[in-house]
């Protein structure tokens, strides 16, 4: 799989379907065509000529959910454990409290269920019931499983479908700041004031590569003498 799948890789959305494509870069190579065998100087696209063998993580923002009832900065709660079944409309554990306190979870708030057999998928919580706050109320009727398998509960995003002052837009922060540059960008536009204008989109572009740059960590290491001055 190459290295810089985030460089070489592009998509196109045609429909429902994702039609995936690799950049031939701008270098002597020969592929077989159905006119014989071309040689290519230049950038070009073409079907991948290799196996993706753990699939490929696509990134987008949808747009089906623009705004939010929190930042997703703040949308990080979890729980994970092979202690947790599934009764009724309840996701059970054994540990007292694992739901509320140890893992921060509210009612009202929307999480995901993975490594299930029958139950995997998005559910809204109800309530908390039983000794200890010990039983999570689904909202819905679920197939019911033993413990054993490890189980994975992580909050996500809840949409505002009439959103107001205190709702989010879906995208992190680096991003909403980018948005708000970008608005204000327009309305300069809008004053005529150019300079203000290109002021803000100045902004707006910086604060999208700070949002790519915080998406790669690079460590480098020197060797030290033993003399060194320190």
């Amino acid at each position: 799989m190459s290295s810089y799948v985030d460089k070489e890789f592009f998509y196109y959305l045609r429909g429902r379907e994702l039609l995936l494509y690799k950049l031939l870069g701008s270098r002597n190579r020969t592929r077989i065509t159905q006119t014989g065998i071309l040689q290519s100087y230049h950038n070009e696209l073409m079907y991948p000529d290799e196996n993706i063998e753990n699939g490929l993580r696509v990134e987008y923002t949808a747009l089906n959910e623009p705004f939010v009832a929190e930042a997703l900065e703040t949308t990080n709660a979890k729980a994970s454990g092979i202690n947790i079944s599934f009764v009724g409309n309840k996701i059970v554990t054994t540990t007292s409290n694992f739901w509320d306190t140890i893992s921060g979870f509210a009612s009202g708030d929307r999480i995901r269920v993975q490594g299930s057999s029958s139950n995997d998928g998005d559910y809204t919580i109800s309530d908390f019931s039983g000794t200890d706050n010990k039983l999570l109320g689904a909202g819905v009727i679920l197939v019911e499983e033993t413990a054993g398998q490890r189980i994975t509960v992580t909050q996500i995003s809840k949409e505002v479908a009439s959103p107001d002052s205190t709702s989010s837009i879906n995208l992190n922060k680096m991003l909403c700041l980018a948005v708000v540059d970008y608005v204000k960008a327009m309305i300069h536009e809008e004053r005529g004031e150019i300079d203000k204008k290109e002021y803000y989109i100045k902004e707006f572009y910086s604060k999208l590569a700070d949002n790519e740059s915080n998406k790669r960590i690079i460590s480098s290491a020197f060797p030290v003498s033993p003399f060194a001055v320190r």
